[in-house]
């Protein structure tokens, strides 16, 4: 049997919790959403299965991911620098600051504020980078998740592997709307996360949501209503990292980056147009700093 389909359902299902913002949450809150119990379920398998299947797929077990993915979360947040490291334990579910910082000491052997130092450094802002501000209304897709070097996701065999194949599946249940998008999430920072233990979603837009099964490989979600800041990228997709670097240190004026999830949409091909050709747009989420 194929198990690696429950896993992914699982991956998106933990995904979803560390990002959810548990300050407001009861002390052990974050803790239980992630139980093994819990996560089983999920899965709809035994707890015993659920962890060696896990491990095998994952080559991590679900505590040891779950506090990797965790922390890494808790890094990308420490070097945007929006809040105190009492305040990203609090969001990221931990009982106090004290627990958080003991956590990242035993995995990086360092406290936050001394890595923080070490490893991001201030870049130079570059040239002015042009952006419009978008209302993103929430619609749903259905996704294919990956872990791995993003690099690997620039190609074209890659786009045959991912949207070519949510494509034919939108296709063939009815769901393609009216203009197709194709989307990426990448949730995680090549400063902070392992090149091979990167995760991406590779998205297409549908016009409602399939009938699914905890065994399907391709998933569905919904892109919540949020405001972006979106700037288009021209170029090869291995021009995205240093794009990044800039723009995020270009919000709009009156506003700061927000909670949401970064996201790009592809606006034409590898497969028909030349790497120099290529459009993608990067969507910042941004609130209005007097809104905090």
């Amino acid at each position: 049997m194929n198990y690696k389909p429950r896993i992914e359902t699982v991956l998106h299902y933990i995904n979803m919790q560390i990002r959810r913002n548990w300050s407001l949450e009861p002390d052990g809150a974050f803790q239980d959403s992630v139980r093994i119990d819990v996560l089983s379920k999920v899965a709809c398998l035994s707890k015993r299965n659920f962890q060696l299947v896990f491990k095998s797929i994952m080559k991590e077990s679900p505590g040891q991911y779950i506090n990797r993915v965790r922390l890494e979360y808790g890094l990308q947040l420490l070097k945007e620098k929006r809040y105190t490291q009492k305040e990203i334990a609090e969001r990221t579910g931990w009982t106090n600051d004290t627990a958080f910082y003991t956590a990242f000491r035993k995995r990086y052997w360092q406290s936050p504020a001394k890595y923080k130092s070490d490893k991001f450094a201030s870049n130079v802002v570059g040239d002015k980078i042009s952006c419009s501000l978008l209302e993103l209304t929430e619609r749903p897709i259905i996704f294919l998740l990956y872990q791995g070097c993003y690099t690997d996701c620039a190609s074209e065999c890659f786009e045959e592997r991912s949207w070519e194949r949510l494509y034919e599946y939108a296709l063939s249940n009815d769901l393609l709307p009216e203009k197709e998008e194709y989307w990426g999430i990448c949730y995680d920072d090549r400063e902070i996360t392992a090149d091979e233990k990167c995760r991406f979603y590779a998205g297409l837009t549908v016009r409602h949501f399939p009938k699914q099964k905890v065994t399907d490989e391709i998933k569905a979600m919904l892109l919540p209503e949020s405001r972006y800041a979106v700037y288009v990228h021209k170029g090869a997709y291995t021009g995205l990292d240093s794009f990044y670097d800039a723009i995020l240190q270009q919000i709009p004026d009156g506003y700061l980056l927000g909670e949401g999830l970064i996201l790009e949409r592809y606006l034409n091909s590898v497969a028909d147009t030349p790497e120099t050709d290529l459009l993608t747009e990067v969507l910042l989420p941004v609130v209005e700093e007097n809104s905090y």
